[in-house]
């Protein structure tokens, strides 16, 4: 369910701004970026540098080894919610 953020199932390979329901900054809807390891990683340890207008508040991700674990974890999931082979 989308909630604070939007749903984050199937994220590896979505274009940025793109799941029905949530109500993203102008931004992130404008934006050309789809979402890999390159692309996260920069928005994860600075979402307002990386996109500027972006409405996310998080204050990021500053340890490369809990990136590497949540980008693994984020791989895993298909946009249906189950694990990919």
């Amino acid at each position: 369910k989308n909630r604070l953020g939007p749903v984050l199932n199937g994220i590896v390979g979505r274009k940025a701004g793109t799941i029905e329901g949530y109500n993203y900054s102008p931004a992130n809807r404008a934006s050309a970026v789809v979402w890999d390891e390159a692309a996260l990683q920069p928005y994860l340890r600075d979402p307002r540098a990386a996109m500027p207008g972006t409405k996310m508040i998080y204050a990021g991700l500053r340890n490369d080894p809990d990136f590497a674990d949540l980008f693994a974890d984020l791989r895993r999931f298909g946009a249906d919610g189950k694990v990919n082979p």
